[in-house]
């Protein structure tokens, strides 16, 4: 009897040991329990459309990762997969390594790994396709997985640079940084541009730099390009950075973004071919605040335009992603203000004028993603700006410019248009293809005469709107009798008053402007920018 309960205690034990070992796994765990659709169609030329998993960032050393994919436009034939670092599971199959996996269209791949067991570590791990239609112009497609461990070995520090510190150049610190590290250099210095790679702070604690200037005419400088790329300051794969109260000038690209949760604050950026420029790859979240961007942007040889601001947002990679602009003070520049592709943009209590340059383009180009990309439904949203025309200035283009359609929806709302007499062109013109546009509570007023102008101008044909219909809301706004609220090139508006709506606007002289309202509202040039306002 004796060893009957000892047998039975021994079973019972056995069991609870068991059952514990299921629910404590050795490896603490990321799990996507989402499945990502990923349209892997062909676009053009036998080439499919590109893809990635979205990032996985600030996971713990030696995590158990996992995440799941669903494709679409995988075709009649299908796709082999292979991977040697990733466990794979097809349709709910075990998971195994090592082997050929036979794709075919809507299949649900779960992916299983480990992450690197060093802390700020990064890691990209792809998984290999094979075409099984030797027509096709590539035999092998590719998506990609960013992984990095987080940054936090240690406690976050200040570290002084400066030609009178131990630390001369930001350079000689950035293997050194880790998430929370605040960067603090001399002031009126001028410091050798930096590329930045795999140093990631995290939203909670990004890195900071910064400078010790208490005056803006007294912030440091960095000028010139890194070698090779002729990037003032490059991030690449390094997140979560803010960089505030410095000035960045005279180089190919002052700023280039190819991270997320970057911020740029109280920055002069001057005399760049690109004074911004963010990534369609590996790019997401993007801040400018209180900054000012002069004299950058315009055709360099060879025919390529460089322009004030151009951004975009990878949303395979970081979903979701924010590109926001505010009371920035954006002025002489060439090619474009605001040039962008994010997926979602907002800009909000800016002062934006053309230069008188006659490489001066639109104040904003709201736009679609590049055309390898198959995504549709970008959101914009243009408030509390004064927007300045006047020529050269081409005032707006919304969705596309010519490479594919942003298919979404731009909303204007309450903005001041200043307009000087010898603007000729629209406030604002669609193109390529949209969802819907709505202008609400704007007021357009005039510096000297007042002449005709439009403020939309929709050049969309009907097949050219998401709906198949134009979604166009033009109401509130404050115009004069001058002013005609839309002009449809390819259809009679009368048709759609179920969808468009041009009433009521009041009309009624709006607040006359002369040169020197504008002149004493003005932000001032190479100052900190406070709040923009009229």
């Amino acid at each position: 009897m004796e060893n009957k309960r000892n047998k039975l205690f021994i079973i019972l034990l056995a069991s609870v040991v068991f059952t514990l070992a299921l629910t404590k796994p050795a490896l603490s765990s990321v799990v996507d329990s989402q499945c990502s659709i990923k349209e892997v169609s062909i676009y053009r030329w036998g080439v499919r459309h590109v893809a990635a998993l979205p990032a996985t960032l600030n996971v713990q050393p030696n995590s158990l990762l996992q995440a799941c994919i669903r494709l679409k436009g995988v075709g009649d034939a299908p796709l082999t997969l292979k991977s040697k670092r990733i466990a794979l599971s097809v349709n709910g199959a075990p998971f195994v390594t090592n082997q050929a996996l036979t794709i075919r269209d809507d299949d649900e791949i779960r992916l299983r790994l480990k992450a690197p067991n060093h802390y700020g570590t990064h890691d990209t791990v792809r998984l290999v396709f094979f075409e099984t239609d030797k027509s096709m112009r590539r035999d092998v497609f590719r998506i990609s997985w960013q992984i990095q461990t987080i940054n936090n070995v240690r406690q976050p520090r200040v570290w002084e640079v400066g030609s009178d510190k131990r630390f001369k150049q930001v350079s000689d610190i950035l293997p050194k940084l880790v998430a929370g590290d605040t960067i603090v250099l001399n002031e009126k210095e001028e410091f050798a541009p930096f590329e930045a790679k795999f140093i990631s702070g995290t939203e909670d604690e990004p890195i900071t730099l910064t400078s010790s200037a208490t005056d803006a005419k007294n912030r440091p400088a960095f000028r010139g390009g890194v070698k090779k790329y002729g990037w003032n300051i490059g991030l690449r794969g390094s997140h979560y950075w803010t960089i505030k109260n410095v000035k960045l000038q005279d180089s190919l690209v002052c700023f280039r973004n190819e991270a997320t949760g970057t911020v740029l604050r109280n920055v002069y950026i001057s005399g760049c071919h690109n004074g911004v420029l963010g990534t369609d790859y590996n790019s997401g979240s993007l801040t400018i605040s209180h900054s000012e961007i002069t004299q950058s942007g315009g055709l360099e040889r060879g025919g390529k335009w460089g322009h004030a601001i151009y951004v975009a947002s990878d949303q395979h990679s970081f979903p979701d992603s924010q590109f926001q602009m505010d009371n920035s003070f954006l002025h002489g520049n060439k090619g474009n203000n605001v040039k962008s592709r994010f997926q979602n943009t907002v800009i909000a209590h800016n002062w934006i004028e053309p230069s008188s340059d006659n490489q001066a383009r639109y104040l904003l180009e709201l736009i679609g993603y590049d055309g390898i990309y198959d995504f549709a439904g970008q959101q914009y949203d243009v408030n509390g700006n004064i927007l300045i025309h006047r020529r050269p200035g081409l005032g707006a283009r919304v969705g596309g410019d010519g490479k594919s359609a942003s298919r979404g929806d731009i909303i204007y709302d309450n903005n001041l248009f200043v307009v000087y007499s010898d603007f000729k062109y629209p406030l604002i013109r669609t193109f390529e293809g949209l969802n819907s546009l709505t202008m609400t509570r704007n007021t357009v007023s005039y510096v000297g005469d007042s002449v005709p102008v439009t403020l939309l101008e929709d050049e969309l044909s009907l097949d050219e709107w998401a709906s198949g219909k134009p979604k166009i809301t033009i109401r509130d706004n404050t115009i004069n009798k001058y002013v005609v609220p839309l002009k449809a090139i390819h259809y009679r508006k009368s048709r759609y008053d179920a969808v468009i709506v041009t009433s009521p606007n009041l009309i009624q002289q709006p607040v006359e402007l002369t040169p020197k309202n504008i002149h004493q509202n003005r932000p001032i040039p190479q100052t900190y920018i406070g709040k923009i306002g009229l």
